[in-house]
């Protein structure tokens, strides 16, 4: 009996269905990893809607990716990006904050970038790759997951941070309780995620599922989490379209236009992509959504 990750309610619907060898074969082509072994004794990923509150889910669950995964993935040049878009917005949303956990710090940029700014901060990271190199800059980092620490540290923090995480875990209504109950009362909880109702939706992105991520979340799916937790969202922001993030913007819409009729064929060639690429790097990008979805809940007292 399939349901919800979040309200665990039979109220679900499908979406679709990709084979796991497809996904094996193109994490191969794409960067050389072999994801096999991630995906044993699963024949297709399927995605499916939570009607409730519109969260997009994967089935199944058991196929989040292990220590191994994304120790190879660390080895790509931009895969932990240092300097983050939400970085300098959770630092603003923090100054009234002293004692704050960031839960997957990764190599401890944002650790560093709270420590410089007078907070009392902490990582916790299960890769341990990326801890070690932590570590080595001398940063407060453990070896943690978020239960461990809930369980050892209850009602002990101003704020938990989370960035480009929670669309990793496969449970994610747990991990929200563990990072909730970590909280002082008034405490705040900032998340950061892939937005699913941006050019994420139209693109066919392999770190946009199974093993990476198994789940999509919306400002839509973030608001429904009120009547699910003792938490009221204050802060909803969306990344600007970055630099980097152009061609993927634009190949996404490109493909999803031209598949809705003929005319969109004129509309998008390699030379009006050209043009639209020229006038978004001039500064129109600014004015787009682009990856990321961030939100700011505070816990109730």
């Amino acid at each position: 009996m399939l349901l919800s990750p979040l309200t665990h309610s039979q109220d679900v619907k499908l979406i679709s269905r990709v084979p796991s060898s497809q996904l094996i074969s193109d994490w191969q082509n794409e960067w050389g990893i072999d994801i096999t072994e991630e995906l044993v004794d699963c024949q297709e990923i399927r995605l499916y809607q939570c009607n409730q509150t519109k969260l997009l889910f994967f089935e199944p669950s058991s196929v989040c990716g292990s220590g191994g995964l994304y120790e190879q993935l660390q080895k790509i040049g931009w895969y932990y990006v240092p300097d983050k878009w939400e970085h300098q917005i959770a630092l603003q949303d923090l100054k009234d904050c002293h004692d704050v956990l960031e839960v997957g710090c990764a190599f401890g940029a944002f650790v560093e970038a709270g420590i410089r700014a007078g907070l009392n901060i902490q990582g916790i990271e299960l890769n341990q790759a990326a801890l070690e190199i932590a570590r080595n800059k001398g940063l407060p980092v453990q070896n943690l997951d978020l239960q461990e620490y809930a369980d050892t540290y209850p009602n002990s923090l101003d704020a938990i941070c989370s960035f480009q995480v929670l669309e990793h875990v496969p449970n994610p209504k747990q991990f929200l309780l563990w990072a909730i109950q970590s909280l002082r009362g008034n405490g705040k909880l900032i998340l950061c995620v892939p937005n699913a109702e941006s050019f994420l939706k139209h693109e066919y992105n392999l770190l946009d599922m199974p093993p990476h991520h198994m789940s999509k979340w919306s400002e839509t799916a973030f608001r429904s989490l009120e009547k699910i937790f003792p938490i009221r969202l204050e802060r909803v922001a969306r990344e600007p379209l970055m630099a980097h993030h152009i061609d993927a913007y634009l190949g996404s819409y490109s493909n999803y236009f031209r598949s809705q009729n003929q005319l969109n064929t004129i509309l998008f060639n390699r030379y009006t992509y050209r043009l639209y690429s020229k006038i978004l790097r001039l500064g129109l990008r600014k004015y787009l959504t682009g990856h990321s979805l961030y939100v700011q809940f505070r816990k109730l007292p």
